[in-house]
């Protein structure tokens, strides 16, 4: 007769019961929402937007990037009004700029 294998029983460990290793969460409190951040705008920027909403009616409104572009206009038009003066077209335009930038001594 051959031998008999005798099957034996492994030992294992007992199974742990399921443990959740996450602790419970607090519920927060809930967030206010943040107010939009105002945009970074140039100091020259902000004023005009002052004189504007104080002077500004019917006149347009200028973006920061048109508002740039025609304050350095009117810089470069009063940099040569003192150093060989303007000519009556240069003059009419200093004047326009200075009426859409808010920037007249009215």
């Amino acid at each position: 007769m051959p031998k008999s294998k005798l099957v034996t029983k492994r030992k294992t460990k007992p199974a742990k019961p399921a443990t959740s290793k996450k602790k419970p969460r607090k519920p927060q409190p809930a967030r206010q929402a943040k107010p939009p951040a105002e945009p970074a705008y140039s100091d020259e920027y902000r004023e005009y937007l002052q004189r504007y909403a104080m002077a500004g009616a019917g006149r347009p409104h200028l973006s920061p990037k048109e508002f740039d572009r025609l304050d350095d206009e009117l810089l470069d038009l009063l940099a040569a009004e003192t150093e060989v003066g303007l000519d009556d077209e240069e003059i009419v335009r200093k004047q326009e700029l200075e009426y859409l930038l808010l920037d007249s001594e009215e």
